[in-house]
């Protein structure tokens, strides 16, 4: 919990320096291109908070265009809990999960809207303490394989950014179908 206030300032800094070069004016223009130089003048940058999704409860993401088609996309989340029985057990577990994700983009003719189909792995890198009479402590990493299908808005010229869908997760022995929704902000910039 003590790095989410570093990780949220990364991520509105990110968001400012991205706002500063969006050009404005390309969506009523944008159509007469072919689809290689629509996505020339493109925003392909994407700053979002995702509620549920690949990195479990929340996550802050970065998403960037590498093509006309194809995405890809990383995030950050943390989570901490604490325990104290009765000053007899005291205990923390901790987890950090990292969603890594590859999507291909159908964008419906004419429209800002997609249809996005992924997968990726979202690392967990899980640890836990124990205070008895004789402290104990463990750290683990789990790849979670994950899949994505998400209809995504995203406007050209950039501004406002919304996906919600289906993001299933891979537990060992387990399967967990989960869903997902983020908004965001698309912008041109590097």
């Amino acid at each position: 919990m003590r790095y989410q206030p570093v990780v949220f300032a990364a991520f509105v800094i990110v968001l400012c320096l991205g706002i500063v070069p969006m050009q404005r004016g390309i969506a009523q223009d944008i159509r007469q291109y072919s689809p290689e130089e629509r996505f020339a003048l493109a925003a392909k940058n994407s700053v979002f908070v995702e509620g549920l999704g690949n990195g479990g409860l929340y996550s802050f993401n970065y998403d960037r265009r590498l093509a006309p088609t194809w995405n890809v996309r990383i995030g950050f989340s943390n989570y901490r809990v604490d325990v104290n029985l009765f000053n007899l057990l005291s205990g923390s577990a901790s987890g950090v999960f990292v969603p890594l994700v590859g999507s291909y983009l159908y964008n419906f003719p004419d429209s800002p809207s997609y249809l996005e189909l992924g997968a990726g792995i979202s690392s967990a890198f899980l640890g836990a303490s124990a205070s008895t009479v004789t402290p104990t402590a463990a750290m683990t990493y789990l790849p979670i394989p994950t899949l994505v299908a998400m209809y995504r808005l995203m406007p050209a010229e950039g501004g406002f950014s919304l996906r919600a869908g289906v993001t299933p997760l891979f537990l060992p022995g387990f399967f967990l179908p989960w869903l997902g929704v983020s908004l965001g902000w698309t912008f041109g910039g590097f």
